[in-house]
């Protein structure tokens, strides 16, 4: 495949600087994807935004949509080649790449209905108006496990409000970039107003940095957007999302459907091999059901089979890299170590970066492992701890640093709204997974999973 390189200012600048290699976790490793990377380009990119948004700005909202509406057209024409790198670098099932693909075509009509909705501009008193202006320049700094959505969701809402970007796609997933830049150009996007420049950290510093820069929308780790929120302290003028990482809790209490549980923690904790923000990583079972439940739940996990992400009988892929199978590897062993049970102790695969489905129960009363309840997992494993009340509950999701999605299965309207009020989170859902957040509503997370700007036209 052939790099074309940066896209800044309307065209491809071919690639130079440091190499950049993507690569196939379904392949054991095998080249994807070359190309190269310098960080000046940000420079570059930064500028030829800020130099194409005051044109942009004044398009009326009907010429910005006309342009938006070519580019969901050539998104649409390459969906199969857009959905082919996004199965080639991150070993997403086909079915999933494909999805990925039609939640990017959803986006422009959810946030044109949403921005209409809750952009109203006008008079609220004699002589007091409210008006709204764009920001000029966003940047978007990506993740490798939504390669485009993750990006897009915020790319639209900025480009409708009249803001110009500059993208930095995730550094394991070069080609996603490239593609969605090819659909940029060939739907005549007027040079500057999209812009995408590959590369890792140093990329995104130098954006972060950027004095052309004055919103940044970051997905991605905890430690990353920490080094984010210190680079930023002397730039008040830079508006900054970040959508950090999560661990995730499923509260089962004993009044549960127990079969709904099972089915929507195995979603929350396995789909994706376990590599979404909002995948299910720790469940609190009660202690009355926890046998009956536990068995119900590991009778399914031993049936989950991951596999080649071009076989459509795989319940999921590999992990995205090698990293991610060591550090999932890692934490396990911690688990092990702080004496969990592996009531499906999973295994690696050969041909991949594969490791099949595990299931962990904690010691009673063991709430607290190093390296394994107080980092994201992100991989097809879950914790299982027996808790013998509400309140035990509540106080275990209390003291976990991250808030991004909880669930909480219970009969009870009554309970379910005593976990609302007394936990915190972004999201938090009743008798449904972590997994499959609704499109409609805000979407981010509080302490170290994200500073309360919720993704796209909320931010």
């Amino acid at each position: 495949m052939q790099a074309l390189g940066n896209y800044i200012g309307g065209e491809f600048v071919a690639p130079s600087g440091t190499a950049l290699v993507s690569r196939n976790p379904a392949a054991d490793g095998a080249v994807v994807f070359e190309t190269g990377f310098t960080v000046g380009a940000v420079g570059e990119a930064a500028k030829a935004a800020a130099a194409a948004q005051p044109a942009w700005a004044a398009l009326s909202l009907a010429e910005r949509n006309a342009h938006l509406d070519r580019f969901k057209a050539e998104i649409a024409a390459r969906a199969d080649q857009l959905a082919d790198a996004i199965v080639l670098e991150t070993g997403k099932l086909r079915s999933e790449a494909k999805q990925e693909i039609q939640t990017l075509l959803n986006r422009f009509d959810l946030v044109r209905g949403a921005m209409a909705g809750d952009l109203k501009a006008g008079a609220v008193a004699p002589g007091e108006y409210l008006r709204y202006q764009p920001l000029g320049v966003v940047g978007v700094i990506g993740p490798f496990n939504f390669p485009l959505h993750l990006c897009h969701a915020h790319v639209v809402p900025a480009l409708l409000a009249g803001n110009t970007v500059v993208i930095k796609p995730s550094d394991i997933t070069p080609l996603c970039g490239q593609r969605y830049a090819e659909a940029a150009h060939a739907a005549k996007i007027p040079p500057g107003v999209i812009n995408v420049v590959a590369g890792t950290g140093a990329v995104g510093a130098a954006m972060v940095a950027s004095p052309d820069l004055r919103g940044l929308c970051f997905t991605g780790s905890w430690a990353v957007g920490r080094r984010i929120i210190e680079a930023s302290v002397e730039r008040p003028e830079l508006l900054v999302a970040l959508e950090m990482g999560g661990k995730n809790v499923a509260v089962v209490l004993e009044d549960a459907a127990l079969r709904q549980a099972v089915h929507e923690i195995v979603v929350g904790g396995y789909l994706s091999a376990g590599q979404r923000c909002t995948g299910t990583e720790r469940v609190l079972v009660h202690r009355k059901i926890a046998d009956r439940f536990i068995d119900a739940l590991a009778k399914v996990v031993r049936e989950l089979k991951f596999g080649n992400p071009e076989d459509p009988s795989v319940f999921a892929g590999p992990v995205a890299t090698h990293g991610a199978l060591t550090k999932l590897e890692g934490a396990i062993e911690a688990a092990k170590k702080a004496g969990a049970e592996p009531i499906v102790a999973g295994q690696k695969l050969p041909g991949g970066y594969y490791r099949s489905a595990s299931l962990h129960r904690l010691p009673d009363g063991n709430h607290d492992v190093a390296g394994y309840t107080d980092i994201e997992v992100f991989g097809p494993d879950l914790a299982i701890e027996v808790i013998d009340s509400d309140e035990e509950a509540v106080a275990v999701i209390d003291a976990s640093p991250y808030g991004f999605v909880n669930a909480v299965f219970t009969g009870s309207k009554e309970r379910f709204e005593t976990f609302a009020r007394r936990t915190k989170s972004g999201m938090l859902n009743r008798n449904r997974s972590t997994n499959l957040a609704s499109p409609k509503l805000p979407f981010y997370g509080v302490g170290k999973s994200g500073n309360y700007r919720p993704a796209g036209a909320w931010a």
